[in-house]
């Protein structure tokens, strides 16, 4: 009979990794989803890119405990994020990767950026310090980066939270076609920027 020992810590990094890539997927997968419904929809278009209704898409799909957007009978359940609900959020068609800022509120002019791009994660602060490093990382492929604040969780509402988030929203694609100089009826490349 063979005895096998499992290594438990080997063991939860790897479940601790799957459940990290599902969660990345979900989001990315409602967020698309999204994105497409309201290219074809003007109303849900609308609807989210109201700063009002944005965090609650972004989120759990609620507002005060109310879906922002019901279809057909069916509410929409948010892409799965968490973000605090006085965040303003911005859709820009020219940002890759989601970038974060904390404004402290008053005159203070403190803020804190985590700006984020492909296996890696940058955190800086900039006050009455000057511009201080306070992260930098490189992650692995379907890694988690844990940023530590320099405020404590009663101490957000003093600032203000925004984040720019890339809009995948067909609306404003096009499709580039590419034709050889003998041939130029039939494109040899078609492709949309997203």
């Amino acid at each position: 009979m063979e005895t096998i020992t499992i290594d438990q810590k080997q063991e939860k990094t790897t479940l601790d990794s799957n459940t990290t890539k599902n969660q990345i997927y979900t989001i990315y997968e409602r967020y698309y989803e999204l994105s497409l419904k309201c290219a074809r929809d003007k109303d849900l278009l609308e609807a989210f890119q109201d700063p009002e209704n944005t965090v609650a898409f972004m989120t759990d799909g609620k507002k005060d405990n109310t879906y922002v957007w019901i279809e057909n009978g069916k509410p929409w359940k948010g892409c799965g994020m968490k973000i605090p609900q006085n965040t303003r959020v911005i859709l820009d068609y020219e940002t890759a990767w989601p970038n974060l800022y904390f404004t402290k509120k008053g005159g203070s002019k403190e803020t804190v950026t985590i700006k984020e791009s492909p296996l890696f994660v940058q955190v800086f602060s900039n006050g009455k310090e000057g511009i201080k490093t306070i992260k930098r990382e490189l992650l692995s492929e379907n890694g988690v980066s844990k940023v530590i604040l320099p405020f404590d969780t009663e101490d957000l509402q003093y600032y203000d939270a925004i984040l720019i988030l890339p809009c995948f929203i067909p609306n404003k694609d096009m499709l580039t076609k590419v034709y050889c100089k003998d041939n130029k009826e039939t494109a040899e490349i078609v492709l949309t920027t997203t």
